[in-house]
């Protein structure tokens, strides 16, 4: 009889414990990830709960896309919304970004050019506020898109124009949104950067890197780790890759070293591991390229060891980079 009470006590409190946690799980989904107030159907909303908890909390995009789509469908056979109305546009830009996860560039592209098209031309959104925002949704896939497909003259476009939507709806936002709008402008000045070094115009990435990172600097000073977090760091190295592009070896490992002195004050930090793997590996490269094998070895070696104590890096090149330059320092030896 105490067994039966002990099994039913522990099964009664595994069920509430479980109820409550679903509950709470809810309900920050709710607050974080709203559904746009004009979705009223339950079920529906319900679909896009689901879809943020694979967009945020366990990742999976194909998943996050078969919520989304369900969504949309729901929303069409209830009849209320248009394709053209904000709710409906958001969801495809989601829908976008999921796909885009997933490997789906082609379709992901044509998604987001066809609302793309729409909010340029004021078919979608009530409020010029909106249309602003969803500009800024829609580059923040977009852009990376055309990057990775070498379409860097329109990346350019895309991210300047998200720049001035993102400060057009600065203006009109409220302050509590003002620390957030400013660390939007920074990517996408940032991102800019990236495009037009990719492009071949260095002169103009140097400019745009070099006025962000004066601002960056100055937002560094909390102590704390935020989103502002080794954003620094990452400008350092697009400075570098600029300036080894542009024939500047000297002022090139300046400044992949000064993104080293940053990140190295954060350890455990995810965006600033990676960012420290990848300085490394410039480091290592320009090392090799000046004929330095023993100083390159050495920033191989360190790459290693940031791989086997944060799992950020790409282990394989490291290993074989590092054999290939044993081996050459063995030939030299015998010779």
């Amino acid at each position: 009889m105490r067994t039966i009470k002990l099994v039913s006590a522990v099964s009664a409190l595994v069920f509430f414990s479980v109820g409550g946690f679903c509950v709470y799980l809810n309900d920050y989904l709710d607050r974080t990830y709203p559904a746009h107030p004009a979705i009223t159907n339950k079920a529906t909303r319900k679909l896009l709960r689901g879809a943020a908890l694979r967009e945020h909390i366990a990742p999976d995009p194909r998943i996050a896309y078969m919520f989304l789509l369900r969504a949309l469908e729901d929303i069409y056979a209830d009849g209320e919304l248009s394709e053209d109305s904000e709710a409906v546009q958001e969801i495809i830009a989601r829908m976008a970004d999921a796909a885009a996860q997933a490997g789906e560039r082609g379709p992901a592209e044509q998604m987001l050019e066809d609302s793309w098209s729409k909010v340029e031309q004021k078919k979608t959104g009530e409020s010029e506020g909106w249309r602003m925002q969803q500009i800024c949704r829609l580059a923040d896939v977009l852009g990376p898109l055309q990057t990775s497909q070498g379409k860097h003259s329109a990346a350019i476009s895309t991210y300047g124009a998200a720049l001035r939507a993102s400060k057009a709806a600065h203006e009109l936002a409220d302050n509590s949104q003002h620390e957030e709008f400013l660390l939007k402008q920074a990517n996408y000045v940032t991102s800019l950067g990236e495009a037009f070094a990719l492009s071949g115009d260095y002169d103009s990435a140097h400019t745009l890197l070099s006025s962000v990172l004066v601002d960056l600097n100055e937002r560094q000073q909390s102590g704390k780790v935020d989103k502002w977090t080794c954003l620094d760091a990452v400008v350092m190295l697009d400075l570098a890759q600029v300036e080894q592009k542009r024939g500047d070896i000297k002022q090139s490992r300046q400044w992949a070293e000064a993104g080293l002195g940053v990140t190295g004050k954060w350890p455990r930090v995810g965006a600033c591991d990676n960012c420290q793997a990848h300085l490394l590996a410039h480091l290592a490269k320009l090392s090799e390229s000046q004929g330095d094998i023993k100083g390159a070895l050495q920033y191989y070696e360190l790459g290693l060891k940031h791989f086997n104590d944060t799992q950020t890096g790409d282990l394989e090149k490291l290993e074989a980079a590092t054999r290939r330059l044993n081996s050459q320092m063995l030939q030299n030896v015998d010779q």
